[in-house]
C-alpha cells in the first residue's frame, strides 16, 4: 500500500521548503548596495523638501543663506526632475534585472561621486544655518536629524568603495575590529555609525597615511554635526 500523502504537498519538492529565508539572502547580498542608494537618496529628498517646507520661515534671506536657499529651491523644482529619473529607473531595471550588465559598477559610482558631493553642500549649507541668529531652530534641527544618518551611510560606503578597490590590487586601505579575516559590506557600515557613540573612530582605522587623513576628515564632520545638534539644543532650552 502506497503511503499517505498530505492534502497540497503532493506536487511540492522537497528542496522548496526552507529556501525562501536563502533566497532572500542571496538577493540581499547581491543588490545590497542598490538598496543603500534608494535609502541615501530618500534621506536627501527628505532634507531638501523639509528645507523648502520650511523656507518661508526664514525671516532674513541674505548673503551665504541666501545662496544656500536657491540652491535648495533649484534642487527642489529644476533638479529633481533630472536626478529623480536618471537615479530611480536605472536602480529599479538593475534590482530587476537577472544578470549585471557591464555598465553597472561605473554608474554605482558615478552616483556614489553625486552623494558625496551632495554631502559636502549639505554640510557647508547646515554650518551656515548655524550661524545665522535668525534661522529658524527647528529647521535647522530637523535637517540634522535626517543629515546625520545619511552621512554616515555615505561614509560607510565610501570605506566599503576604497577597500575594495585596494583589496583588488592586493592590498587594504583599512583595518577593522570584525569577525572574519575579510570584512562584509555591513563591517563598514557598523564602523561608521559606530563612530558617534565613541570618542574616537575606534572601529576602522587606517594602513596608510591617506587612509588615517580620510578617517580623520570622517571623525571632524561628526564633532561638527554633534557641535551643530547641541548647540541648536541649547538654544531651544534657553529660549523656552
Amino acid at each position: 500500500m502506497a503511503p499517505k500523502r498530505e492534502p497540497g504537498r503532493a506536487n511540492l519538492p522537497s528542496r522548496a521548503v526552507g529556501t525562501a529565508p536563502e533566497s532572500t539572502r542571496r538577493h540581499l547580498s547581491r543588490h545590497w548596495e542598490i538598496y543603500f542608494f534608494l535609502t541615501a537618496f530618500a534621506l536627501l529628498s527628505l532634507q531638501v523638501y523639509l528645507f523648502n517646507a520650511d523656507i518661508d520661515s526664514l525671516s532674513d534671506l541674505h548673503g551665504a543663506i541666501a545662496l544656500f536657499a536657491d540652491f535648495e529651491v533649484f534642487v527642489a523644482n529644476r533638479l529633481a526632475y533630472i536626478c529623480a529619473p536618471a537615479i530611480f529607473f536605472p536602480l529599479a531595471f538593475l534590482l530587476a534585472c537577472g544578470r549585471q550588465p557591464a555598465w553597472r559598477r561605473r554608474y554605482l559610482d558615478i552616483l556614489g561621486w553625486y552623494l558625496i558631493l551632495r554631502m559636502a553642500i549639505q554640510l557647508i549649507g547646515l554650518n551656515i544655518l548655524a550661524f545665522d541668529s535668525v534661522t529658524p531652530k527647528f529647521l535647522l534641527i530637523t535637517q540634522l536629524l535626517f543629515f546625520l544618518p545619511y552621512s554616515l551611510s555615505i561614509w560607510g560606503w565610501i570605506y566599503w568603495r576604497l577597500d575594495v578597490i585596494a583589496r583588488s590590487k592586493s592590498r587594504l586601505f583599512f583595518r577593522l575590529d570584525c569577525e572574519g579575516s575579510q570584512p562584509r559590506p555591513i563591517d563598514y557600515f557598523v564602523a561608521s555609525f559606530s563612530s558617534v557613540f565613541s570618542a574616537t573612530i575606534s572601529g576602522i582605522k587606517g594602513n596608510s597615511v591617506r587612509a588615517r587623513v580620510l578617517i580623520l576628515v570622517h571623525g571632524f564632520l561628526i564633532y561638527d554635526i554633534m557641535g551643530l545638534t547641541l548647540s541648536r539644543a541649547i538654544a531651544l532650552v534657553q529660549s523656552h
